[in-house]
C-alpha cells in the first residue's frame, strides 16, 4: 500500500525543473498562434479552469468553446511569456498579451497558476488579470460591440441565457 510519505518522496525525486521547462515551452508555443486546440497536449481531459471573462469549467471541451470565443473576439491575440516560477507541481507563468479590438491596440498582463501532474499535464489552471482595460476598450469602441456580442463573451451572462449556452 502506498502511503502519503511515499507519494511525497517520489514527488521530491522527480526532475520538476525539466517538467516545468516542457510545460513552459508548450504553453508559450500555444500563445504564438492561439487556437482552441493549441494546448490540448498540456491539459488533462478533466482539467479545472478558472479565468476572468470566460466560463469556468472542468473539461477540455469547455476550454475549446471558451478559447474559440476569445479568438473570435481577438483573432490576432498573442502572448509572450515574460516570467515564470515553479515549485514541484505548481507553475506560475506571467504573460504579456496583445491584440487589436475595434481598431485599437490592446495590451495586458496575466498570470496563470498551473497545477501539474508528474508527466507535465495540467490538472487545473487559474488565470488572473485585470479585465478592466478590455472592458473599457469594448465600451469606448462602438466598432467592437458587434464582434463582442457575436463572440459569445458579452454581455457574458445575458448572452448565454439568451442563446441557451
Amino acid at each position: 500500500m502506498t502511503t502519503e510519505d511515499d507519494v511525497r518522496g517520489r514527488a521530491a525525486t522527480l526532475d520538476w525543473p525539466s517538467v516545468h521547462a516542457r510545460v513552459l515551452a508548450s504553453f508559450a508555443k500555444g500563445w504564438d498562434t492561439p487556437d482552441p486546440y493549441a494546448w490540448d497536449g498540456l491539459m488533462t481531459e478533466n482539467i479545472e479552469l478558472n479565468q476572468p471573462l470566460l466560463q469556468p469549467g472542468t473539461t477540455r471541451q469547455t476550454w475549446h468553446e471558451e478559447a474559440q470565443r476569445l479568438v473570435t473576439l481577438l483573432p490576432d491575440i498573442r502572448g509572450v511569456v515574460v516570467g515564470w516560477a515553479g515549485h514541484e507541481d505548481l507553475l506560475f507563468i506571467e504573460l504579456r498579451l496583445s491584440a487589436t479590438l475595434g481598431g485599437k491596440y490592446l495590451e495586458f498582463r496575466a498570470v496563470d497558476k498551473l497545477w501539474l501532474t508528474p508527466n507535465g499535464t495540467v490538472l487545473r489552471r487559474d488565470s488572473f488579470f485585470d479585465s478592466a482595460p478590455l472592458i473599457q476598450t469594448v465600451l469606448r469602441r462602438p466598432s467592437s460591440w458587434l464582434p463582442w456580442w457575436r463572440s459569445g463573451l458579452g454581455p457574458f451572462m445575458a448572452r448565454r441565457r439568451f442563446l441557451d449556452r
